[in-house]
Order: C-alpha cells, then structure tokens, then sequence
C-alpha cells in the first residue's frame, strides 16, 4: 500500500511538473517576443521624424498545428508536422510562441513642403534609387542637395541615379514634374530613375533610409512607376509616434505579467520539489 501511494505521488509530480515547466517556456517565449516587441516599437519612435521612414511590425505566431481541428481516425499531417490523435481528440499544443517575421508597412507618410527646389516626395507606390558603395539602392527619401560637382546626391553623400546615370545640373532655375523629369533653365537634363515592385517582400531595410533587393531571384521584378512626383516636398513617416507610445505600454505590461509568471512557475517547482517529495 505504501509502495502504491509512493507510486501515485510520483507520478502527480512528474505530471503538475510537466505542465509548470510547459508554463515557464510559454511565458519565457512570451517575454523574449514581447521584449523584440519593444525593441521594434522603440526603433519606429526614434524615426519618428525620419524622412520616408516607413514602420516596422513584429509579427508573431502561435500554435502552429491546428488545435481545434477534431482529428479523425489514423494519424494526421498539420503544418508539416505529424499529429497521431484518436478519433474526436484535438490536436497537441505547442508551448509558447516565436517570431514569424518582421515587416515594413510601406503606407504612404503626410507631406511637408521645404521650398527647396531639389526637394521631392513620391506620391502613391514607388521608389527613388541611389549609388552606393555597395551598388544600386532605393528609397523613399527624397531630400536632395549639389555637390560640388553639382550632382544631385542625398544627405549621406550618394549620387542620385537618373535614366541616363548620375543627374549634374548646371543652372539655376530648376524644375521638376510629376513625371520626374528634371529641367534646367528650360533644358531637360535627365529623368529621374523611379521603379516599384509587384511585391515588396522583395525589400529589405538596409539601414540610412535605404532598401535593397532580398536575394538574386527578385532583381529583375521591378515594374514600371505609377505614382507621381511633388516638387519642394518631402514625405514624412508614417509613424503615429502617439500610438506607438500606447503599444509600448501595452507591450511593457505584458513583459512584466510574463516575468511575474516566470516566477509564480518557479515557485510552484520549488514547492513540488521540496515539499511534496516529503509525503
């Protein structure tokens, strides 16, 4: 009798302990999330005022089999993973969440007007492109100046790209149209190289405002332009920093629920482990 109450006990242990540690991996997954989470919120306030600055979301993803779907008969196959459930039996659970991937929301940001002719904001889809270092780039900042070879190149040094290569301006009275061509004391000097993309899972953030293609099997995918060109304009980001604000508190408070957890979890071990081992 005593050997079987041993037995019962030990095994009430390894079940209860089994469901608290599945807790502390939920709430430790949370809060790994939640504090990834944060970090996004927070790099989205800082640019907050960043010309053409668009924002991230951090997307993620729980329970990857489908829980609630009755299994029927012999084992099933969700997600790519093998499920084996008797019949009207739901499905596993999967302990706690993961990232599935962050993205850019590409909405279009307010414009500010500058009176600066060399200035110019894309209206609707659509990208500028500029010479880097590394080659070809794109962007959504279009807060231009000369160099003193006058071609036109962004705030960080690189030369704007035109259909015909680098755009030198001579003159003084300088037009731009929707279209993005440039006019220079009345004469065309170049239009401005704009593209788009079909899909914008094509880009990826490369830090300094600037976009580059994800891999090789994208080059090539661009589409013709669509959108238009304001002239002594800049486009703004499209960051509502009052509502990022809100998500971060809301974000700091599950954070801090999920270390709370973490420590009720442990607690519970302890107790499992110190006091009923004693029984």
């Amino acid at each position: 009798m005593y050997a079987d109450n041993i037995y019962d006990i030990s095994k009430l242990c390894i079940k209860y302990g089994d469901f608290m540690i599945r807790g502390l991996y939920i709430s430790a997954s949370s809060a790994v999330c939640e504090g990834k989470r944060i970090d996004t919120i927070s790099n989205n306030i800082a640019n907050a005022n960043t010309t053409g600055f668009k924002k991230d979301l951090y997307v993620t993803q729980s329970f990857p089999e489908i829980l609630t779907m009755k299994m029927g008969g012999e084992a099933a196959k969700i997600s790519g993973v093998n499920l084996p459930a008797p019949l009207n039996i739901i499905g596993t659970m999967n302990a706690g969440i993961h990232t599935s991937v962050v993205v850019t929301d590409f909405t279009q940001g307010g414009f500010n007007p500058t009176k600066n002719p060399l200035d110019v904001a894309i209206s609707g889809r659509g990208f500028l492109t500029v010479e880097t270092e590394q080659g070809e780039r794109y962007t959504r900042d279009g807060s231009f100046s000369l160099d003193s070879n006058r071609y036109l190149v962004t705030k960080d040094g690189h030369r704007v790209m035109g259909e015909n290569g680098y755009i030198q301006i001579s003159g003084n009275d300088i037009k731009i149209d929707e279209r993005g061509y440039i006019y220079s004391d009345g004469e065309l000097v170049d239009r401005l190289k704009l593209v788009d993309f079909e899909d914008y899972s094509a880009l990826m953030k490369e830090g300094n405002n600037l976009y580059t293609i994800v891999s090789e099997e994208w080059v090539g995918q661009e589409k013709a332009f669509e959108g238009s060109i304001k002239q002594g304009f800049i486009e703004g980001s499209n960051v509502n920093a009052v509502k990022e604000m809100t998500d971060m508190i809301t974000m700091l408070r599950a954070y801090e629920a999920n270390q709370r957890l973490i420590k009720a979890h442990d607690e519970l071990l302890g107790k499992a482990v110190n006091e009923v081992g004693r029984i």
